[in-house]
């Protein structure tokens, strides 16, 4: 069993030029940052929702989860056989930082909290942008375009709540 994964790995590497495994290595780490914005946006998302009262605020919320819950299909297939460097230590991390943000959340200084979101969404939007202006890696690249929309949409959302 050991030694045709072990082939299959020699003629994989072998043949690969160090332009390909630079390459791929790059698709990689674009795909694990991409994960871990997801992740604190989504973990941004659930602690607003936590913690607000506010009904635009939380009907804006109940959009961004749709957003994350009709991308994530598609980026399960993209960064599917990939080999991400992704552990549980970094997710906690992201977890407790996110946290820490929001600790202090309070409904008489929301709008701070939805500023930070709102800076969260339009690093996103900014991200995807360029990775479709690079158009480097085919699958990327189709994420970004079907994903963006929906975080334009979000950002426009957030700025209509005009909460100061």
């Amino acid at each position: 069993m050991r030694i045709p994964l072990l082939l299959f790995f020699i003629t994989t590497f072998v043949n690969a030029t160090p332009q390909q495994l630079k390459q791929v290595s790059q698709e990689e780490a674009i795909l694990t940052n991409i994960v871990f914005m997801r992740t604190e946006g989504l973990l941004m998302t659930q602690l607003i929702e936590q913690k607000s009262k506010n009904k635009k605020v939380l009907s804006a919320i109940k959009r961004a989860k749709r957003y994350y819950t009709e991308t994530q299909p598609m980026l399960l297939e993209v960064i599917k056989g990939k080999a991400l460097a992704l552990d549980q230590k970094q997710f906690d991390y992201i977890s407790q930082e996110a946290e820490k943000k929001f600790q202090n959340y309070d409904i008489k200084n929301e709008g701070h909290w939805i500023k930070l979101y709102q800076n969260h969404i339009q690093n996103c939007i900014r991200s995807y942008s360029l990775l479709l202006q690079d158009r480097e890696w085919a699958s990327v690249t189709y994420f970004s375009f079907y994903a963006l929309p929906e975080l334009i949409n979000l950002d426009q959302e957030f700025i209509k709540l005009n909460i100061k």
